[in-house]
């Protein structure tokens, strides 16, 4: 039988089907619906650039590799690292939920850069081309912590909060909380639209991905104010947040290096 959280009368259901001990959930299945979404688009835009998209399929390979080893080591140090220290075994479950965004970005964005090297190829043209993917892989990412409760929100006495009522989920059970993830998945999709609608004509490489790094970064600072777990950095402030605010200087750092940039070729 299915397990359920409910919003508004909307059933949502973490573990899809049980075959004996084995449960199929849809956190796994979202993942990796994402992950070919934002390949696919990825795809699409290589050869609108004129890259051979067969380079974004290879590192597509590596990039789920080193995104997935960066979201769960991101994960276990900053959720609860007490608890995998008891249970090592568990540091390695990804399919239980438990991984961060944060974390992955991180893990792909140094792929990339080795990728590229290998490849000799600019990183900034071909961060350029993984750009909108990236961000809509994200959006439709979200619906998996959804839908699992590992990213739960605070609590809320509102119509549109969400109820989670599986024992098996992440998040605190019949307590109506902020549907934080929805949010999340709006700000995301904003993101993608911000990078969709400024990626064409005449632009320095580099100005699409620092576009997406400095949305992304003021999306996770915004929603983490609603989130009712949040990884501590120190002194109480979300590490998502820290992450956030760096993300934001460092793409203004790098829009006024392209700025220089752009001057000196006129």
């Amino acid at each position: 039988m299915a397990t359920e959280a409910v919003v508004e009368g909307i059933s949502m259901y973490p573990v899809l089907a049980k075959f004996g001990t084995f449960e199929l959930r849809s956190y796994g299945i979202i993942v990796l619906l994402s992950v070919f979404l934002g390949l696919w688009l990825s795809a699409r835009e290589a050869k609108r650039k004129g890259i051979d998209p067969a380079l974004v399929k290879d590192f597509a390979f590596y990039a789920l590799l080193g995104g997935i080893v960066g979201a769960r080591i991101y994960y276990v140090i900053f959720s609860n690292p007490a608890y995998f220290l008891q249970k090592p075994w568990e540091i390695v479950a990804v399919w239980h939920g438990g991984i961060s965004i944060i974390g992955a970005l991180l893990g792909g964005f140094l792929t990339a850069l080795w990728y590229c090297r290998k490849k000799q190829l600019s990183f900034w043209r071909f961060a350029d081309t993984l750009a909108p993917g990236v961000a809509l892989g994200q959006a439709a990412g979200v619906i998996a912590c959804l839908l699992n409760g590992d990213s739960y929100g605070k609590r809320a006495d509102l119509a549109w909060a969400i109820t989670y009522t599986d024992p098996r989920s992440m998040a605190p059970l019949n307590v109506p909380l902020h549907p934080v993830e929805i949010y999340e998945m709006a700000a995301y999709l904003l993101v993608f639209l911000l990078v969709w609608l400024t990626r064409g004509g005449y632009r320095t490489p580099g100005f699409a991905f620092l576009t997406y790094l400095a949305g992304y970064g003021a999306a996770r600072f915004s929603v983490e104010f609603f989130r009712g777990n949040p990884a501590i950095f120190a002194w109480g402030i979300p590490a998502a947040q820290v992450f956030g605010v760096a993300l934001v200087l460092a793409a203004v750092a790098g829009f006024g290096v392209l700025g220089q940039a752009r001057s000196k070729t006129r």
